[in-house]
């Protein structure tokens, strides 16, 4: 029997990608192609810019898909990334490609999603090597508006939501509810 760490890897990815979403209001899988996914379709719910309008003001839009394809080679380069949707950011080019700046085997798909969904709200964002020089530009000048989205992208997972020892409130039986 064969041990296939690339298959293990997706697997685990997979896995780590099914949390984060069940714990994001931000973060949606669409589609998934493989058996374990090697193509994800990802919706992000959260505000970004889309374009500049004709006086230089961003437009926002409040959903942004990426489609994430994890070849042959993956984990050790990177995913192949494509904004589907458009976005107006230094480090996304106006064909949809993704420059995540640094990639590192250990580094997860779901780390990779959190990354992506903080460049959409302009927490994550590296102008001084654009893939869009206008949106660098534009990113430069207008620091002030950042992040244009501040909901978090993680959620919380279930063991930060328990409370052992914390008393909340009480019912009229003496019952004391958590």
């Amino acid at each position: 029997m064969s041990f296939d760490i690339r298959e293990t890897r997706l697997q685990n990815d997979y896995r780590r990608i099914r949390e984060l979403v069940d714990r994001s209001d931000v973060i949606h899988v669409l589609a998934t192609e493989g058996e374990p996914p090697e193509k994800y379709l990802i919706r992000f719910t959260c505000r970004g810019v889309e374009k500049l309008n004709a006086h230089g003001k961003p437009v926002l839009r409040d959903s942004h898909e990426v489609t994430v394809y994890l070849h042959a080679e993956y984990p050790l380069k990177q995913p192949q990334l494509k904004w589907m949707t458009p976005i107006f950011h230094p480090n996304i080019h106006v064909t949809g490609a993704v420059c995540i700046g640094a990639w590192w085997p250990a580094k997860t798909l779901d780390e990779l999603l959190l990354s992506l969904g903080e460049m959409i709200q302009y927490k994550n964002l590296d102008p001084g090597d654009p893939m869009n020089s206008r949106a660098a530009l534009w990113a430069n000048r207008n620091k002030h508006l950042f992040p244009i989205d501040d909901q978090p992208l993680k959620g919380e997972s279930i063991s930060n939501q328990i409370k052992i020892g914390s008393v909340e409130d009480s019912d009229d039986y003496g019952i004391k509810i958590l």
